[in-house]
């Protein structure tokens, strides 16, 4: 009975878990009433016999709590695996840009950060602007806006080499971050990206939309915003210069 109420309480959801539980008393009980008043006739039983039932309610017993146990052991692995699945969701989510799935800025700070402290500081940090965007949301409605952005972040993922990140900066502004490349390098990935956006842009709309982009190389010492700053300088010197331009 006890192990009965036990399990009740442990296995089955709240809500119904006092119902079968009632019920479960209220069967003891009846068994219990029902044998008081109507009791087995006595049997004498033999030395050897009552050892051996004494035995088998041993057994009986002992099964019951390893079988509780085990059920148990499978309850609380299951949601030790819930939460560390809940976690990994958890962690995905903080981590990236809810519309275009790249990485945020969130995430951009602690890999540089942790970069940087593995001695890891060749490496390029690329800001890039979608050109006249503002224009695009105006002409076009917001709806195509994103699914600009979501098929510029698709562009990036194509061509971004291995070890690289591509980050959602903010807005229309993106940021890749490129180890152990080269200049030319990296002016050849730009402009496969270049060819593909406009592309895309052409053959949605029939028109010609480019972007920018600043490209800044880290130096020892130098601090993660000092980066971003210089980046963001060559990126304004790229919009001044009538756009659809490259600054290193």
């Amino acid at each position: 009975m006890i192990l009965s109420i036990a399990s009740i309480a442990i296995f089955i959801p709240a809500a119904h878990a006092l119902i079968f539980a009632v019920l479960a008393v209220f069967c003891d009980v009846f068994i219990v009433i029902f044998s008081y008043y109507h009791p087995a006739p006595w049997a004498v039983i033999t030395e050897q016999e009552a050892f051996y039932s004494t035995l088998c309610s041993l057994v009986i017993s002992l099964f019951c709590v390893f079988m509780v146990t085990l059920l148990l052991k499978v309850q609380y692995e299951k949601q030790a695996n819930d939460l560390r699945t809940l976690g990994e969701q958890l962690k995905n989510a903080a981590d990236h840009d809810t519309l275009t799935a790249l990485y945020n800025r969130r995430y951009l700070n602690q890999y540089l950060e942790q970069l940087i402290q593995n001695d890891h500081t060749d490496f390029y940090a690329v800001l890039l602007d979608l050109d006249f965007f503002k224009k695009i949301n105006d002409t076009y409605g917001h709806v195509f806006g994103d699914e600009v952005l979501v098929t510029f972040s698709r562009i990036l993922e194509k061509y971004l080499p291995d070890g690289g990140i591509a980050v959602r900066f903010g807005g229309e502004e993106f940021m890749l971050i490129l180890p152990n490349t080269t200049e030319n390098n990296i002016r050849n990935l730009l402009q496969c990206m270049r060819t593909d956006y406009k592309q895309f842009i052409k053959e949605k709309k029939n028109t010609v939309y480019s972007f920018s982009s600043g490209i800044a190389q880290y130096q020892n010492g130098m601090e993660i915003s000092t980066l971003y700053s210089l980046a963001d300088k060559k990126l304004y010197c790229a919009k001044n210069d009538n756009r659809d331009k490259d600054v290193f």
